[in-house]
């Protein structure tokens, strides 16, 4: 499996702990380096490369893996489409490809009912950009359906869409948290709420 912008191994780790063999590409030395630390206890499996994404092609061989996690990246690029083809070169055919993004339809939402800030939400229903709270920024929008085109466009098959806290942003604490895992598993993949979700979660087979 290849992490792709993995950052510290926050989706990279947990999969190596259910006995997955990860490689993890990162730009960030000093997030590889936390990565390397907390995968000590997995050995053999978390393997870490510092390079960007569109080294991934001359970094593996074709077919080297089954699966490729595209997670929090799409949005930060102008091609999206070339980005893509980049990840996937190492991605055998009929492999896996997840990708997630921020979700801009969940904003107004989140804004209004999470925040109670109706001004925001208004600006942002009419914004065509997404915040992204963890980096106070608001940045391109990126939807679903822009990127199941791109993959469509690559000759991928999109075959699921998920959403990713469907509610969790929207309930006022406290909550409980297993109720509250309970409700978004149960929702994630029930329509419309992926399309609502603060995250988009798409899988995609090559051909």
């Amino acid at each position: 499996m290849l992490d792709v912008a993995g950052g510290a191994g926050g989706d990279a780790l947990p999969l190596a702990a259910l006995g997955h063999e990860v490689t993890l590409v990162d730009p960030a030395g000093a997030l590889l380096e936390c990565a390397r630390t907390h995968a000590e206890g997995l050995p053999g499996r978390v393997h870490v490369v510092q390079a960007h994404a569109e080294d991934v092609p001359h970094l593996f061989t074709a077919a080297a893996f089954d699966v490729v996690l595209c997670h929090g990246l799409l949005h930060h690029v102008d091609d999206r489409v070339a980005l893509l083809r980049a990840v996937t070169a190492p991605l055998r055919p009929g492999g896996l490809l997840s990708v997630v993004g921020p979700n801009p339809a969940a904003d107004p939402l989140v804004a209004a009912a999470g925040e109670g800030d109706l001004d925001r939400a208004l600006a942002l229903a009419g914004s065509g950009r997404v915040w992204v709270q963890e980096v106070r920024a608001a940045l391109p929008a990126c939807t679903a359906d822009d990127v199941r085109a791109d993959l469509t466009a690559l000759g991928a098959e999109p075959i699921a869409h998920y959403g990713i806290r469907c509610v969790a942003d929207l309930v006022a604490p406290p909550v409980d948290p297993d109720a509250l895992e309970v409700l978004e598993l149960a929702l994630a993949d029930r329509m419309p709420y992926p399309l609502l979700a603060r995250f988009f979660h798409l899988l995609a087979r090559r051909g």
